[in-house]
C-alpha cells in the first residue's frame, strides 16, 4: 500500500481527470442557477420600486389637492373671521391676501437660497483654483 500525500487527488489511469472537469462543470452549473436567481430578484424588485415609484406619484398629486383644498377652507374660514369681528368683507378679503402675499414672499426668498445652494458656489469656487498657477 502506497500511501498519498494528503491533498493529492487520485489520476485516473487514462489520464483524462473527467472528474475534475466534471466538478468544474457542476461548479459552473451552480453558479449559473446562482446569477440567474439574482437577476430574478433584482427584476422583481425593480418591478416593485417602479410600482411603489408611480404610487408615490399619484399619492403626491392626491396631497397637494387635498393641501391645496384645507388652504382655501382655512382662508375662507379667517376671511369670514375677519368680516365677523370687523363688519367689513374688504377687511377679510383683504387681510387673506395680504398673508398669502406675504407667505409667498418668505416662500420665494427661501427657494432664492436653495438655488444658490444648489448651484454649489463653494465648489465652483475651490474647482476655479485648480487652473490657476501657484506662485
Amino acid at each position: 500500500m502506497d500511501a498519498q500525500p494528503a491533498g493529492e487527488e487520485e489520476a485516473r489511469p487514462d489520464g483524462t481527470g473527467e472528474g475534475d472537469f466534471a466538478i468544474a462543470r457542476e461548479a459552473l452549473a451552480q453558479a449559473v442557477r446562482v446569477a440567474e436567481s439574482a437577476l430574478a430578484l433584482l427584476r422583481a424588485e425593480l418591478r416593485l420600486a417602479r410600482s411603489s415609484a408611480l404610487m408615490l406619484v399619484w399619492l403626491s398629486f392626491l396631497l397637494v389637492f387635498l393641501g391645496v383644498g384645507a388652504w382655501l377652507a382655512a382662508s375662507a374660514a379667517i376671511a369670514v373671521g375677519v368680516y365677523l369681528l370687523s363688519g367689513n368683507l374688504f377687511y377679510g378679503v383683504g387681510s387673506v391676501a395680504l398673508a398669502n402675499a406675504v407667505g409667498i414672499v418668505l416662500v420665494l426668498r427661501a427657494m432664492k437660497t436653495c438655488w444658490r445652494d444648489i448651484a454649489l458656489p463653494r465648489t465652483r469656487r475651490v474647482i476655479s483654483h485648480f487652473g490657476t498657477a501657484r506662485a
